[in-house]
C-alpha cells in the first residue's frame, strides 16, 4: 500500500514499477464489448476504447520532501492536485441473458462446425442492446455484430414486403408463378430449393421462394427499393457507441446493374451488420420505427449522481402499424408452418425469418460455404426480445 511503497522508496536496490490491472467480476463475460485495458492503462478497444476520455479520469500529482542527504524525509509527501476519480457507465446489457448467449452462440458454432457466430439480443421498444455475443476460430474476442457486415440473405425479403405493400404495389394476398422452382430473368437463372407453382405473396414469404419475390419486387421502382432498404438502416452506421462501426454497403440506383434489382429482393448486393439487420426486425417489431440502438444507460459520478442518461430515441418512422401488424403475422406463419418451424418455441408464438447467402471468398462466392442466419422476436403479438 501507499504508506509501504513510500517507506520503500529509499532503499537501494529496489525498484518500483506500477502497474495497473483490470479486475472482471463475472470474468470474460462480455469482453468482446467491454474492450480491453493494458497494463499501462492504455484502452484496446471495446467500451474503453470507446468511453476512455470518461472512464479514465485524471491523474493527482504529488511532491516528495528530501533531506541534506536526498533522502525522502517520511510522512513529508505533499499532494499538489488531488487526483480526480473517471466517471462509471452502466451498459444497457443484461448480464444473465449476455451468459446465456455466449453459451447459445458457442454451442452452436460448435455443433454446426461453422467458422464462427454471432447473436443479438435486442429490445425493440427501446432500442437497448441486451446481449451480444461474437465467437470466431482463433481470433481475438472482438465485437463483429458492428463492424462485420455480411450478406443477408432472405432475411431481407420481409423488408422487400413491407415496401411492396406500403407503395401499394401488392398486397399479401396477391399471386405470382414461382415457375416450378427454376426462373431466367435476363440470362440469369434464378433457383428455389423446392418448386412451387402460384403463391401469394403472404405464401412466398412462408416458402421463402426467391423466385416470387424476385416478380414481385420487379414492381417496385429503382429508387423505391432503395429508399426503403435505406430507412430500414441500410448503407449508413446506426450511430451506436462502439469503435469502428461498419455502415455496410447499399449501392445507389445509379450504380445498379440490370439485376441488382432482383439480387437485392433475396438479399445480395448488400452487406449489412447483425445490428443493423436486428435493428430492421424491431422495427417490424415495434410498429413501423427505426430506432437509434442504445448500449449505454447512463453514466453516474462517484457520489452516484447521474451525470447523462440517453433516452430511446426514433430515427425515422419506416411503416405504418397496421402494415408492421400484417407482417408480424406473416412472419408468424414463417415459423409454425414455413421455413423457420426450428425457432418454435411452443406456447409462445415466435415471428421470423431465415437467411442463408452464399460466402464470399477473395473476392468470389465459394462453392459449399454459407453465411446462415435468423432473425426474428417473441413474443410475436407483443414483442419483448429481438433476436438475431
Amino acid at each position: 500500500d501507499a504508506t509501504v511503497r513510500e517507506r520503500l522508496e529509499g532503499l537501494r536496490g529496489i525498484y518500483l514499477e506500477r502497474v495497473v490491472e483490470r479486475f472482471y467480476p463475472r470474468g470474460e463475460l462480455g469482453i468482446e464489448v467491454l474492450g480491453r485495458v493494458a497494463a499501462d492503462g492504455t484502452a484496446l478497444g471495446g467500451m474503453e476504447l470507446e468511453l476512455d476520455s470518461i472512464l479514465s479520469g485524471e491523474p493527482g500529482l504529488a511532491v516528495v520532501r528530501r533531506d541534506a542527504r536526498g533522502e525522502p524525509i517520511p510522512g513529508a509527501m505533499v499532494v499538489v492536485r488531488e487526483p480526480v476519480p473517471g466517471l462509471d457507465v452502466y451498459l444497457t446489457l443484461d448480464a444473465e441473458l449476455q451468459e446465456i448467449a455466449e453459451e447459445a452462440i458457442r454451442a452452436a458454432v460448435e455443433r454446426t462446425e461453422a467458422e464462427g457466430g454471432d447473436l443479438l439480443l435486442l429490445d425493440p421498444r427501446t432500442g437497448e442492446v441486451l446481449a451480444a455475443a461474437s465467437r470466431r476460430a482463433q481470433a481475438a474476442r472482438s465485437w463483429r455484430g458492428t463492424t462485420e457486415p455480411y450478406e443477408p440473405g432472405s432475411t431481407i425479403k420481409p423488408l422487400i414486403v413491407a415496401a411492396l405493400l406500403a407503395e401499394g404495389k401488392a398486397t399479401l394476398a396477391d399471386s405470382v408463378h414461382a415457375e416450378d422452382g427454376r426462373y431466367v430473368v435476363g440470362g440469369r437463372t434464378i433457383t428455389d430449393v423446392h418448386g412451387h407453382g402460384w403463391l401469394t405473396l403472404r405464401d412466398a414469404l412462408r416458402v421463402s421462394s426467391n423466385i416470387a419475390m424476385v416478380k414481385m419486387a420487379a414492381r417496385l421502382t429503382p429508387e423505391e427499393e432503395y429508399g426503403y432498404l435505406r430507412d430500414f438502416g441500410f448503407g449508413r452506421p446506426t450511430g451506436i457507441r462502439y469503435p469502428s462501426e461498419s455502415a455496410g454497403l447499399l449501392r445507389r440506383p445509379a450504380g445498379w446493374s440490370r439485376y441488382s434489382g432482383a439480387s437485392l429482393a433475396i438479399g445480395y448486393e448488400v452487406s449489412v451488420t447483425p445490428l443493423q439487420m436486428a435493428l430492421a426486425y424491431a422495427a417490424l417489431a415495434n410498429g413501423g420505427v427505426l430506432l437509434e440502438p442504445r448500449i449505454v444507460r447512463e453514466v453516474r459520478a462517484r457520489d452516484g449522481r447521474v451525470v447523462r442518461r440517453d433516452p430511446p430515441r426514433a430515427v425515422r418512422r419506416v411503416i405504418s402499424e397496421e402494415l408492421a401488424a400484417a407482417l408480424r403475422g406473416a412472419l408468424v406463419e414463417v415459423v409454425e408452418g414455413g421455413s423457420g418451424q426450428a425457432a418454435s418455441l411452443g406456447p409462445f408464438q415466435v415471428a421470423g425469418k431465415t437467411g442463408t447467402a452464399r460466402a464470399v471468398r477473395g473476392g468470389r462466392y465459394e462453392r459449399g460455404a454459407y453465411t446462415a442466419s435468423f432473425a426474428g422476436f417473441f413474443p410475436a403479438q407483443d414483442p419483448q426480445l429481438v433476436f438475431l
